[in-house]
């Protein structure tokens, strides 16, 4: 093909794009408003009770009696500790736990826990003081049905060989 024909065919592609491009803004359809949304609120319900409840007066409990002052700064007086709430124990529920081992020695007793968490049980260690010495119980559980707590002593007894695994209620 020629050189100059080529040219021309280049040329006409160019001038088609263009006008594909620019016609359609010149000849197109005028932009709209598009921000404004009218939107039709409905009037409120007339049997609809909004009234505002105060809350009950409650009872204000002074603890102390505090005064500022340039010279003696800040005196606090009249100082009342009320007492703690009584927490009643929950009666009826008893659990059971899967007792390993009793050790005097912490580390000893976080050795076996951690080898037995690490062997999927849910084990912990628990401190208790007898005959003035801390003693550390290695225990697994615990279990709401004691069935459940002999089955994990004898999984114990099979899978970790530990033949002094005990049963007992827990806490």
């Amino acid at each position: 093909m020629e050189q100059a024909l080529k040219q021309r065919l280049i040329g006409a592609v160019i001038l088609i794009s263009l006008a594909v491009i620019f016609v359609p803004m010149f000849f197109g359809q005028k932009p709209t408003d598009s921000g404004v949304i009218a939107i039709e609120i409905p009037e409120a319900p007339k049997d609809l009770d909004y009234r505002i409840l105060a809350l009950p007066e409650q009872e204000l409990e002074v603890l102390a009696k505090v005064s500022v002052s340039e010279n003696d700064g800040v005196k606090v007086t009249n100082v009342t500790i009320p007492e703690p709430p009584k927490i009643k124990p929950i009666e009826g529920i008893t659990a059971w736990v899967v007792q390993v081992g009793s050790f005097s020695d912490e580390k000893n007793a976080n050795i076996l826990s951690d080898k037995l968490r690490k062997a999927g049980f849910t084990a912990f260690v628990e401190q208790s003081a007898v005959k003035e010495a801390e003693i550390y119980r290695v225990r697994i559980g615990p279990e709401l049905n004691k069935e459940k707590a002999e089955v994990i002593r004898m999984k114990l007894q099979k899978e970790q060989m530990l033949a002094n695994a005990i049963v007992v209620q827990y806490p």
